[in-house]
């Protein structure tokens, strides 16, 4: 297996040190989630929001039972289970991080869907599977940690077999040259993510690759009642790593820090309105 390069590494460490902030914070051991909720009228709780991402996924990509679906930037599982337990597809999820595959393998186990999903460690922008070999590409929050993000769209038009669906939901900022803004550079660096791209770019890309079909929405709204929440958590993490710097406990990594940090400006960014959160789809022509 190659050793994973600088940046790649930071990532796996992000996830590795970060891990209990999400147990505590973000409903992890129940959702398995590592992403925005999405809020409408059918939502109640913030556990329910988390899975009504997945849903409305699902149905923007319309997943049938018979698809086989890559789960790109799987996690510990969480889109992967959701949908094998819901649809009974089969889903295979590519990670960076032998930690977080390990986790979603026993999750799969526990939810009991372990016949239906496999996790390889992989980087999804240079993947080992052959040339169509899936009916569904997805990225829920994880195409945002992409070296390049058009590597990405054009290794997964050459995934999907004719006829076969992308779907994205992540962070794109409204201007390119936003990726230098103070705010921006500080939620992006404290969660590891080398850049983001714009709703425009992407789209290009998609189209360069030979999408058709393509469509974006805007869905800041229904994510922003996670952007809150995470900001209430700044404040309340940060009170945390006080009161173990006052006992002497052990310290916060520097990862865990800008962590903390970046939960305070990517609200401010989105206030701002220098991000927005998007949902996009994309059909590969049944014949190129």
């Amino acid at each position: 297996m190659m050793q994973p390069s600088e940046y790649h590494q930071k990532i796996i460490d992000y996830y590795r040190d970060t891990e209990n902030a999400y147990k505590d914070s973000w409903d992890l051991k129940n959702s398995l989630a590592i992403h925005y909720g999405y809020w409408d009228e059918q939502v109640r709780s913030f556990p329910e929001s988390l899975i009504r991402m997945n849903e409305v996924m699902m149905k923007a990509a319309d997943i049938k039972p018979s698809d086989r679906v890559l789960d790109a930037g799987s996690g510990v599982g969480g889109s992967s289970i959701f949908l094998a337990s819901l649809l009974g597809c089969k889903v295979t999820g590519i990670t960076l991080s032998e930690r977080q595959a390990s986790h979603a393998t026993e999750n799969a186990k526990k939810k009991g869907v372990s016949d239906l999903v496999d996790f390889k460690i992989m980087n999804y922008t240079a993947t080992d599977f052959p040339d169509a070999s899936f009916d569904v590409v997805w990225g829920c929050e994880s195409i945002c940690y992409a070296d390049d993000k058009e590597l990405f769209i054009k290794e997964a038009y050459r995934l999907l077999k004719p006829g076969g669906r992308l779907v994205v939901a992540d962070g794109f900022v409204s201007v390119f040259e936003n990726n230098n803004n103070t705010v921006i550079r500080k939620w992006l660096e404290g969660w590891q993510v080398n850049y983001l791209e714009t709703p425009e770019r992407f789209r290009q890309f998609m189209n360069d690759a030979g999408f058709k079909d393509i469509s974006y929405q805007d869905i800041s709204k229904q994510a922003s009642h996670s952007s809150r929440r995470l900001y209430r958590f700044y404040f309340l993490a940060s009170l945390y790593l006080l009161w173990k710097k006052i006992n002497f406990s052990r310290p916060a990594t520097e990862f865990q820090k800008k962590n903390i940090i970046a939960c305070k400006y990517q609200y401010k960014g989105l206030k701002k309105w220098l991000w927005q959160y998007g949902l996009f789809t994309g059909q590969k022509l049944s014949k190129d």
